[in-house]
């Protein structure tokens, strides 16, 4: 009688089998920029931290190639660039500005660029006093030929203030509201002159250019034309100026959710604007009706949390303030995922998860970041309908699987049929 023994090509199938699960289950769990990593052309350069508030900061950063931006902090919350939530959509751009709301006041958060590996760290300020009477600066930014630039990143810098950043509108606007500065030890408001204090405005467009503008405070409503490629270090007359006076501080708008945006939290966080200290009334309508009224901060936002779990399915938000006297009304609707539909993070606004210690950069545009040479960068990838970033692919797990049950054949040939 034959005696029946286990060749190699079993032991090989064996192998081949279970690292085709295990190699699948990482590739899908992990976007495949983590394994390849991230060209050098969507490397984030210029990368700044701006806007610290007690409850807020601003991420801004250029690639070279034109690619998606998120920031995710606390291992798994993410954060789309700006741009992206209020168009519920995934894009890829050069230049990249991300918002991370609803935070903690006087507390270390820790984050990473979706496009690349470092990890930053930065400090909320302490809760302030009375917010000071708004103060907006604004212009238009253009190009040498006079055309409007959409997704510039500008920055203005005073001193003893952290730097605050905004990025362009299709028509080349832009706004920051001053007044909502932090000083640069984060314990209070920016005191400042109105008129005469110095500040410094710099236009960042990554290849496509950049602008450098030294004016006062009192010169910046709005500040005369900016066009890349030029500088100038004296207030300029704003007569001629394309870009006409406005009042950023009287708006209303939902930020989250999106009109017919699917989220996976039976608890979603409605975020959104508003006038500084003005009163907003938020109406989540589902099988029960969920209402509360809040006043905006300082930097004219405000958050909601859903107080119970909604049942999955189509909710509707509505928004209502008095603005100059007049009653404005927002409206959206949105879809609550049912538990186990959606695996992609959930935004959420206050995270408690522990951070990883390392060097604090200072409340300046242009942070120092701390290697983290086992963390590898991450690609652009398609988003879900929530518009948070998803990636996996069952291609190199269907092909290890199939080289596996070839090789069991082979074996299971081989000890039936030994010579």
């Amino acid at each position: 009688m034959r005696k029946r023994e286990l060749t190699i090509p079993t032991i090989l199938g064996v192998l081949a089998i279970i690292g085709g699960l295990v190699g699948g289950m990482v590739l899908l769990n992990k976007p495949l920029r983590n394994l390849v990593g991230a060209s050098p052309e969507e490397t984030p350069k210029e990368v700044k931290i701006t806007n610290i508030s007690d409850t807020n900061f601003v991420v801004s950063w250029v690639t070279d190639k034109s690619t998606s931006g998120y920031i995710q902090y606390n291992g798994e919350l993410v954060v789309s660039d700006d741009r992206d939530q209020e168009r519920g959509e995934i894009g890829n751009y050069f230049t990249h500005l991300v918002t991370v709301r609803g935070l903690k006041p006087a507390t270390k958060y820790s984050f990473k660029i979706g496009s690349g590996g470092d990890l930053y760290e930065v400090t909320t300020a302490m809760t302030a006093g009375q917010p000071p009477a708004a103060d907006v600066a604004y212009g238009q930014v253009v190009t040498a030929s006079g055309d409007p630039v959409e997704g510039a990143i500008v920055y203005l810098l005073m001193p003893g203030a952290v730097t605050q950043a905004a990025m362009t509108k299709p028509s080349g606007s832009w706004v920051i509201p001053v007044s909502a500065a932090r000083s640069a030890d984060l314990t209070s408001f920016a005191a400042y002159d109105r008129e005469k204090e110095r500040v410094e405005i710099v236009v960042q467009v990554g290849m496509l250019g950049t602008a450098t503008i030294n004016t006062t405070a009192g010169a910046t409503k709005p500040v005369a034309e900016i066009a890349l490629g030029k500088s100038r270090n004296e207030p300029e007359p704003t007569t001629g100026s394309k870009f006409p006076a406005m009042d950023v501080e009287k708006e209303l708008v939902i930020l989250t959710p999106k009109s017919g945006e699917r989220v996976n939290s039976p608890k979603p966080e409605i975020m959104g604007r508003a006038p500084a200290g003005s009163q907003v009334t938020i109406k989540v309508e589902s099988s029960k009706l969920f209402t509360e009224t809040l006043t905006a901060s300082e930097n004219g936002e405000w958050t909601y949390s859903v107080p119970e779990n909604l049942e999955p399915g189509e909710h509707t938000v509505t928004v209502t303030s008095i603005i100059d006297s007049v009653t404005k009304t927002i409206k959206k609707n949105f879809v609550v995922e049912a538990a186990g539909v959606s695996n992609a993070p959930a935004r959420v606004a206050t995270p408690s998860a522990t951070l990883k210690p390392t060097p604090t950069p200072t409340p300046t545009p242009t942070p120092t970041p701390t290697p983290t040479p086992t963390i590898a960068p991450r690609v652009a990838y398609p988003s879900t309908e929530s518009g948070i970033p998803v990636s996996g692919n069952l291609i190199p797990t269907l092909i290890l699987l199939i080289l596996g049950t070839g090789l069991i054949v082979a074996g299971y040939t081989g000890y039936n049929y030994k010579f």
